[in-house]
């Protein structure tokens, strides 16, 4: 099972997060590999995502649906693939933060995993950026002194199944991590644009 969870806060109003983070048309675009999502009703849609880990090449569907929907504090979801054997789960929550606290951008919280598992994760995260580039996010202490501050995490975990499972969550798991901040970041970086343009 391959698992990561992201933080990152920013000068933002929860309910302005919330409107977008809400409404999967305005995000989806960000998810990496992202190829199309369906509707079928509010808590029910099936998603395409083109995976490319190391030299496989695959185009996943999976069917999504919502199992909490507790606004403005958090969104839950499964995932079932479709045409590969895998399931999964993830989970936005937003929590406001008094005006003032500094901005924070944090990969999941330290294990005792060893170092060079440490150091595989570092050398994922750089080939994941080079290969599609980092969120452009506003700078540390962006926005107006005593603004409100939201801190949003994101987590996901997904578990291969059927013989190859073992080698897939291997291929996986390293670059679960860069996914999950890029998500994070693509989707506060798009809001922090909106609002500094307003």
């Amino acid at each position: 099972m391959a698992e990561a969870e992201y933080a990152t806060t920013a000068s933002l109003p929860v309910d302005t997060i919330w409107n977008f983070v809400q409404d999967m048309d305005k995000w989806a675009t960000y998810v990496v590999g992202y190829q199309g999502h369906e509707k079928h009703d509010e808590r029910h849609s099936t998603w395409t995502l083109k995976g490319d880990v190391g030299v496989l090449t695959r185009t996943l569907t999976f069917e999504v649906h919502i199992t909490e929907w507790s606004g403005p504090e958090r969104v839950r979801f499964t995932l079932q693939g479709v045409n590969e054997a895998m399931s999964g789960e993830g989970c936005f929550t937003l929590e406001a933060e008094g005006p003032g606290t500094a901005a924070t951008s944090a990969a999941p919280k330290r294990s005792a995993r060893p170092w060079w598992s440490r150091w595989l994760a570092a050398i994922a995260r750089f080939f994941y950026r080079w290969r599609h580039g980092a969120a452009e996010r506003a700078p540390e202490g962006a926005g107006s002194p005593g603004a409100a501050r939201t801190r949003l995490t994101f987590q996901l975990r997904l578990e291969p199944g059927g013989p190859m499972a073992p080698m897939i969550n291997a291929m996986i798991a390293p670059l679960l991590v860069p996914a999950a901040e890029d998500l994070a970041n693509r989707i506060m970086g798009h809001l922090e644009r909106e609002a500094g343009a307003a």
